[in-house]
């Protein structure tokens, strides 16, 4: 039996979220000013690391003398060191010679200014970048594409894709984004290629080959059939290409996930299709029970991401020059650790910046340090720095977007100083 669209789009609609084109009056309203840039344009690579990663057991502060008290059994050894207070997770390796080389900027003290500490919530709001709204429903990422919309033809090339089956919220929009389908797309491309090419979608082809009358006009509701069954042939393109340009090449990468996501932006960046933004999920931070200090589970998670962006910027080669990564968690841990052997959930977390556009070598953000008057409650680290500047700063500095004059984040006006982590 052949399948209908209901039935494709139960079993496969990741594999096409996000195609659906935006409508003409939204793109109608924004802004059409262009980002210029001279060249092949610059990628930005968002790592979101889900479950709240722990900042202190990453960027360790070695030299605090509360550090070992509030964290007895969990407590780091062995320290890279970056000065005698601060140092890398010993795991982290890789990164720690990035951040010597002036490739890595460690933010730390970043988060929301709104105080939840449910995962959903935090990373809906941090997706969507806008704390405590409910009324934004779109992504932040989506929303700069859709920003700097101006022309359907080069937007239809490759300008953002998610490297897993579902979109994450922060590329969820008007904006069509392609969602990779995990393990490859062979048969279910097959599939949703059948329900897309309808009848509709090859009267439109005819049509427009046998250059007809314009003054036959299809109705409302064909036009709209139509419109739909381009866009799903479209995406059904991308994708084949997505996976024939994802197939080639490329070493060196540890075992796992995100280790072939990376590889597979890597590709892409190198193939030239003009990818502008690409997101991916590393699961697994939320470390209740049996962290780990030097070694165990959060040291393995570690090591894993060191050794992935390792190996995707070597893959780059001279393409890493105009390439950013930002690694980002909904919120932080406990100082203290609990009676599990692991941390709950806090308030400010972390990111990393990596990459040729980086101002590296310099730990960026507000630490204020271990004692109880510094901390929330006696107990979580203070967010110094909300995470809207960060993206801010990201989006001016990799692409020239400004994002003050757009009213890009709702309800937002930074008062603070640039954290300087991108070359001007």
């Amino acid at each position: 039996m052949n399948p209908t669209r209901r039935d494709v789009l139960k079993t496969g609609s990741a594999a096409l979220a996000g195609l659906a084109l935006p409508g003409s009056a939204a793109f109608a309203q924004a802004s059409r000013k262009a980002v210029a840039a001279a060249g092949p344009k610059p990628t930005l690579v968002v790592i979101y690391l889900r479950g709240g990663a722990d900042p202190l057991n990453a960027i360790v502060p070695y030299g605090d003398p509360r550090y070992r008290k509030l964290r007895p059994t969990i407590g780091v050894n062995n320290v890279r060191a970056i000065n005698n207070y601060f140092g890398f997770h010993p795991a982290m390796k890789e990164l720690a010679d990035m951040y010597a080389a002036g490739t890595l900027c460690p933010i730390l003290n970043t988060g929301s200014t709104h105080p939840t500490r449910s995962h959903f919530d935090a990373q809906d709001f941090m997706e969507r970048a806008a704390p405590g709204s409910r009324e934004v429903t779109e992504g932040w990422l989506n929303r700069y594409l859709t920003a700097t919309h101006v022309d359907a033809a080069k937007d239809m090339q490759l300008r953002a894709v998610a490297m897993q089956a579902t979109l994450p919220r922060s590329l969820r929009g008007q904006f069509p984004v392609l969602a990779m389908p995990e393990g490859g797309s062979g048969h279910l491309l097959d599939r949703f290629e059948g329900v897309y090419d309808c009848a509709s979608s090859r009267e439109a082809r005819r049509l427009n080959a046998a250059g007809a009358d314009e003054a036959v006009k299809p109705t409302p509701a064909e036009l709209m059939r139509q419109r739909i069954a381009a866009s799903g042939q479209e995406g059904i393109a991308q994708l084949r290409e997505l996976n024939r340009v994802a197939s080639q090449g490329g070493g060196g990468y540890p075992p796992g996930r995100l280790g072939q996501q990376l590889r597979n932006v890597a590709r892409l960046i190198k193939a030239g299709k003009g990818l502008e933004v690409a997101a991916m999920d590393y699961d697994g931070w939320d470390h209740h029970a049996r962290q780990g200090g030097s070694v165990g589970t959060m040291a393995r998670m570690l090591g894993t991401l060191s050794k992935s962006l390792d190996a995707f910027a070597k893959d780059l080669g001279p393409a890493m020059e105009r390439t950013m990564v930002l690694t980002m968690t909904e919120f932080g841990r406990t100082v203290a650790e609990n009676g599990n052997q692991g941390t709950d959930h806090g308030r400010a977390g972390f990111m990393l910046a990596m990459g040729g556009p980086v101002v590296g070598g310099k730990i960026r953000g507000g630490w204020k340090g271990l004692e109880k008057e510094a901390l929330v409650g006696g107990r979580d680290l203070k967010v110094q720095v909300d995470f809207r500047n960060v993206f801010a700063e990201t989006l001016h500095g990799l692409f020239g977007f400004r994002a003050d004059e757009h009213n890009f984040f709702p309800d937002y006006k930074s008062n603070e100083k640039t954290l300087g982590f991108l070359r001007s």
